[in-house]
Order: C-alpha cells, then sequence, then structure tokens
C-alpha cells in the first residue's frame, strides 16, 4: 500500500472521530438553554447532558464483538447510521417537560453508541493498517479530527446563535441537528474504505480476561481510568458555563467565543503531539502532559476561588494551558496506547474494555461536575489536579513505552 493510498484510507476511516468530536463539542452550547427549557435540576440536567455518554459504554462493549463478527468496516457504517438517527431526533425533539426531555436523552443516548463504537473502532483499524513507525502519527490523525470535529461545533454553535434568527428553542436544536450534514460525509467516505487485514485473522472466540493478557488489561485500565479525570470533558462540555464563572452573567457570547478559544488550542497542541509521539513517545508526552496539567488546574481553581478579585486573562490562561497540555498527552496517548498493547486475537476486545473504562468515567464526571462545582465550587479543579498528580507517579513508575514495538509486544 502507498503512504497516499495510506494517509487517504486513515482520514476516510478518522471521520468518525471528527464525529466523535463534533458530537461531544456541540452540546457545550445547548445545555443551559436544554437546561432552562425543560427546567431541569442540576441532577437531571447532569443526566440529559450525560445521555450520550450512558451511550459510550454501551457502543464500546458493543463495538468489539461487532468489530470481530460483522468486520471493521461494517461496524463503522452502522455507528455512521446511529449518528444520523440521533442528529436527526435530536433536532426534533418535542416540547414539554415530560416528554422532551425523554427524546432528547434516547435521541443523545443513539448518538453515545456511536461515539462509543468509533472509539474503539477507528483507532484499532488504524493501527492494524498502520506500519509501526508510523502507527503513533496515523493514530493521531483520528485524534486530530476528533478535536477539529469539536472545534466545528463550537464554530457551529457560534454562528447558529449569532445568525438563526428564531427563538432560543428552536437554535438549540439546529446546533444537535447540524451534525447530518458531516455524517453523510462519513458515510460517503466509508464507500472507499477496505476492510482491515487483519480480519482474516481474528479468532472469535478467544477470550481476554485470561493471566497472558492480565498486565495490558491493567495498564489498560489505569491510561482510561485517568484520563477522565484529567477533567478534559468537564471543560470541554462545561466550557461556556465556566467562563461565565470567570466573566460573570451576561456575558453569553463571550464565553461562545471562548469556547471556539479552547478549541483551537486543542487543535494547535494535538498537532504538536502528533510530530512528538513517534519521536519521544508515549511515555514522556504522558509524564509531562500530567504535570503541567495540575499545575493549570491549580491556577484555574485559585483565581475562581478570588470570585469578583478574579484576574479574567489568568484563569483564562489556566483553562487554555490546561486544554494544551491534556491535548498533547493524555489525550493523544489513551487511543494509541490502547491500540498497541493487546495481542491481535484480543486487539477488539482490549480495544473496547479500554473504550467501556474511559466512557464510563467520562459519563460520571460529565454527570458529577455541575452538582460538585455547585456544592464545592473550584475545589472540582483541586481534585482534577490531584489525579493528575497520582498518574504522573504511575506513569514515571509503571508505564512500560510502546513506541516503535509491534502491537500485542510492548
Amino acid at each position: 500500500m502507498t503512504k497516499f493510498r495510506l494517509f487517504s484510507i486513515t482520514c476516510a476511516v478518522s471521520l468518525g472521530g471528527l464525529l466523535f468530536g463534533f458530537d461531544s463539542g456541540v452540546i457545550s452550547g445547548c445545555e443551559e438553554a436544554i437546561q432552562k427549557e425543560f427546567a431541569l435540576s442540576p441532577f437531571w440536567h447532569g443526566l440529559v447532558v450525560a445521555g450520550a455518554l450512558i451511550g459510550t459504554v454501551f457502543g464500546a462493549l458493543a463495538a468489539g464483538r461487532m468489530c470481530d463478527r460483522l468486520g471493521r468496516k461494517p461496524t463503522l457504517v452502522w455507528m455512521g447510521i446511529l449518528f444520523l438517527i440521533s442528529a436527526a431526533g435530536c433536532a426534533l425533539t418535542p416540547g414539554g417537560e415530560v416528554l422532551g426531555p425523554q427524546v432528547l436523552g434516547w435521541m443523545r443516548f443513539i448518538g453515545g453508541i456511536a461515539i462509543g463504537g468509533v472509539s474503539v473502532a477507528v483507532p484499532m483499524y488504524i493501527a492494524e493498517i498502520a506500519p509501526p513507525e508510523s502507527r503513533g502519527r496515523l493514530v493521531l490523525v483520528n485524534q486530530f479530527c476528533i478535536v477539529l470535529g469539536i472545534v466545528v461545533s463550537y464554530i457551529s454553535n457560534y454562528c447558529v446563535a449569532r445568525w438563526l434568527p428564531a427563538s432560543t428553542s428552536v437554535v438549540w436544536r439546529a446546533m444537535l441537528g447540524a451534525e447530518c450534514l458531516p455524517v453523510l460525509m462519513y458515510l460517503g467516505a466509508l464507500a472507499y474504505v477496505p476492510e482491515s487485514p487483519h480480519q482474516k485473522c481474528v479468532e472469535a472466540v478467544a477470550p481476554l480476561f485470561v493471566r497472558r493478557n492480565l498486565r495490558p488489561i491493567l495498564m489498560c485500565f489505569v491510561v482510561a481510568f485517568f484520563s477522565q479525570l484529567s477533567g478534559v470533558n468537564a471543560v470541554n462540555y462545561y466550557a461556556p458555563r465556566i467562563f461565565k464563572m470567570i466573566f460573570g452573567e451576561g456575558s453569553d457570547m463571550v464565553a461562545l467565543a471562548g469556547t471556539i478559544g479552547v478549541g483551537i488550542v486543542n487543535l494547535i497542541f494535538t498537532v504538536a503531539a502528533f510530530f512528538l509521539i513517534d519521536r519521544f513517545g508515549r511515555r514522556p508526552l504522558l509524564i509531562s502532559g500530567c504535570a503541567a496539567m495540575a499545575a493549570m488546574h491549580g491556577l484555574v481553581a485559585w483565581q475562581i476561588s478570588l470570585g469578583s478579585a478574579c484576574t479574567p486573562w489568568l484563569a483564562m490562561f489556566g483553562v487554555y494551558g490546561f486544554i494544551a497540555a491534556v491535548a498533547f498527552s493524555a489525550s493523544a496517548v489513551i487511543w494509541v496506547f490502547i491500540s498497541e498493547i493487546f495481542p491481535a486475537d484480543v486487539r477488539a476486545k482490549g480495544q473496547s474494555f479500554g473504550g467501556m473504562v474511559h466512557w464510563i468515567m467520562c459519563m460520571l464526571v460529565s454527570w458529577l461536575f455541575p452538582v460538585a462545582v455547585a456544592k464545592t465550587g473550584t475545589y472540582a479543579f483541586a481534585f482534577f489536579a490531584a489525579m493528575m498528580l497520582l498518574e504522573m507517579f504511575w506513569a514515571i513508575f509503571l508505564m512500560p513505552e510502546t513506541k516503535g514495538k509491534s502491537i500485542g509486544q510492548e
């Protein structure tokens, strides 16, 4: 396979990552309007926002089995169809404080199944077609598309909010329905993608939870567990609300504009990780990133705790600094590392397990973050900082390096 063909296939498949990012980021511009329209308490508001994340757990679990039984490519096609159903269903959410939240929650749940599915199938597919010396970079094309999808969703939200002449209830539905366009692009691109060459040698009955797989299972669990305790999706999902904590009430458009900045910083430092991950390795990126994330969370916690004495530009620097650190470290490393540490016969199951742990933690953090902020204020950010220090020590003393090795041979 030529380098151009390899890169073209990688980009086509990674459009699934773009949908992952768009679906994850788009809710940030809608969540307050949804809470107001349906008069949701913080608990139920968090549950509706986390509806997609509950679905990701099921999607990640199902994707491994689907990849082994149906194939990698058919699994990706089915995930695209679920994305389309979800986006269209969210756009058509009925009004009413009883029926509306239920329909929206279920549509977000379906979209979550698709997110969980592509989070497993896309990096695994790319890792299987990529040569060892460029595997990290090619898998990071997917991460780049995830971040690009988040940026696109932020820009889409801003444009809809600014220029759509309609009521608030129509605006947030239009924000969610806008995803239909990239979904159709993704389904069209998959028509030109071949099946993974590893599909032919998969033993669908090979068990994951046996003694020989214990070490990769533990490594996978730890990386996936801490990836969400970084607080990355608390920031992605609630960025406008965090910026309002910094700038005060009445700063709605400033908050949306600041959220676009989050996406742009994320994109820039994901590109930086693209050039660094195969040069320096997975472990150094994670160690340095954890130290930086802990420092940035501490800065944000300190500034917000000052209330009206907060220095907005310094607090914003903390938010953007955190996003930069997580982009070139934890967010870059997780999917590359998990796709490399399992043997071929259980790779789909191992990737599925890692995705499940990741999405369970993401669901819990995103669900509980509004409650934690309401009850404890800045202690939520201090908690994230402490978790990053723990992950840093784990990476220093226990994490293996997988750079340049055959997959499954760390």
